[in-house]
Order: C-alpha cells, then structure tokens, then sequence
C-alpha cells in the first residue's frame, strides 16, 4: 500500500493506492461522513487481487484531507467531482474506473459528466441518478433516524460515534447479520483519524447541482448500477429509474441488501467491479 498527500488546487487530499500500478485502475469514491477506511482494506484487495490498481481517499472534511469549521463550507459536489479527478492526475493516470457509494455515487456521476474523457467506467453502489425527479424517499424509520441530526452534538465525540453506530444498524440490509461490535470499531477507528471529525457536518449542507445542469441521462460512459432491494436509503426504484435514464446500464440488485457494504456481499459486489471494468487500459499520463 501506498499513501500520498495530493494538491487538489488547494484542497489537501489524503490517498492510497493497492495493487500494481501498471493495472487498469479503479478509484473508490466514499459517502456521506464516511472517509476512506469505509472501503475496507480486505474489499480493496479482493480488487487488487483481481487485476486493479484501487485508489481510496478521504473526501473533504473526512479523514486526514481538508476541513472547515462547522458551518463554513462553500464547496459543492461539483467541486468534490473535481476532487476525483485530482486525485487521478496525481497517480498521474490520464483516466480511470469510478466506483462512487451513496454521495460519492453523486459525484461519480458529476465526474463522468464533466470529465467523460477521464472516466473509463462508472459504478453507481446504493445511490440516486442525477435529474430524476418524484423518486421515493428514503424509508419512514430511517427518516426517524435521521431527525435526530437536529439534536446532535456535532462538538462531542461520543455523541457523533454513538449516531453513526446507529446509522451502521438503521442502513444495514436483511440479508444478513448486523455486526454492530464490527460498526463500532470502524466508526472509532475513523473518528481517531479525522482531527476534525465535527466538520463531517458539513456534508449536509453540500450543494447539489440542479436538475437542468447534471442529468444521468446524459453520461456516456459504461455504468454498472448496484443496489440492495432492502436500501433504506435510495429505495431500489432509484436503481430502476437510474437503469432507465442512462443508455446502456446495467443493474445488478442484491437480494435483501442494505444501503451498506456487507462483508458476506462482497464477493459479489468485487466480481460485478471487476467484470465491470474488464476493458482496454487506458494508461498513464
């Protein structure tokens, strides 16, 4: 593994890399308050071993990359789109596979519209297409779940571990097991890595380019959409209404999946990737 600190014009973003540099590379694009280490070593290197150079980073306001004080962000997906694509030229890669989860789902697709030329492939995991509008929202009791922002302590530690514990359990699919010892130690492990964990608020005020200036229908690129059927989140209909909007899509629905990575799905989820992006290396700059 290696690690580097890349300038995004003037945004310090905090990277590493997996596997061979002369692969085809993937770039892992993470959610809402979640900084790289929610893309787990172990399904990173499920990539690697398959034939992938896999980069991972912390967004802004996550990890050990850029923070602001609570409250004072300007940027907008738009800017964390362009993030990304810093993130590839300092790997010093002329293009590459997006992989982007819930928010970084979002900006995967920002991405793949304003930099088509740099994104080989697009893999969409429990997100919402761009431009699409009267799509369900998420789920009644994580609706409930989520009310309870208003009452956070976003300056005590505790109570912002304690709420994304719960987070862990209110995503997570009826598939398989909740492991909420698991969920704890990487949600304090993350939080011992972010100095500013309290600018992780700041993901909720990001601003979202509107429906006549970003619309899925209009990428280009190979898109692979994966989704679990029990998302509490992006209910599955987005999946659907995200397969139907751009050309070409392809949707892979996993049985009773949560709006979450599980362990036991990631055999599934690292084959569909990698079928995914089974195509001509571009290449380095």
């Amino acid at each position: 593994m290696e690690e580097r600190i890349i300038d995004g014009d003037g945004v310090r973003i905090r990277t590493q890399a997996f596997g061979n540099l002369d692969d085809p590379p993937i770039l892992l694009i993470a959610g809402a308050f979640a900084s790289m280490v929610w893309w787990p070593e172990d399904f990173v290197e499920l990539l690697s071993s398959g034939g992938r150079y896999v980069i991972r980073y912390d967004s802004r306001d996550t990890g050990a990359s850029t923070a602001y004080a609570p409250g004072t962000a300007k940027y907008t997906l738009g800017d964390m789109a362009k993030d990304a694509m810093a993130v590839l030229s300092g790997y010093n890669l002329q293009a590459g596979h997006l992989v982007g989860m819930s928010m970084g789902g979002v900006i995967a697709q920002l991405a793949a519209l304003i930099r088509p030329h740099r994104v080989k492939t697009l893999t969409v995991v429990s997100s919402t297409p761009l431009g699409v509008e009267w799509l369900p929202p998420p789920r009644e009791d994580y609706r409930q779940h989520m009310a309870m922002l208003h009452h956070l302590d976003w300056n005590d530690k505790n109570q912002v571990a304690d709420f994304l514990v719960r987070d862990a359990e209110a995503v997570a699919g009826r598939r398989h097991p909740h492991d909420a010892d698991a969920a704890r130690q990487l949600i304090d492990r993350d939080l011992a890595l972010s100095p500013s964990f309290s600018s992780l608020r700041n993901h909720l005020a990001v601003a979202a380019p509107s429906p006549v200036q970003a619309k899925a229908a209009d990428i280009q690129v190979p898109t692979l959409i994966l989704h679990g059927t029990a998302d509490p989140v992006f209910p599955i209909a987005h999946a659907d209404a995200m397969a139907a909007a751009v050309k070409g899509a392809r949707l892979v629905a996993i049985e009773d999946g949560g709006h979450d990575l599980h362990p036991n799905d990631w055999p599934q989820i690292a084959r569909e990737i990698l079928l995914h992006t089974c195509v001509i290396h571009i290449g380095r700059l």
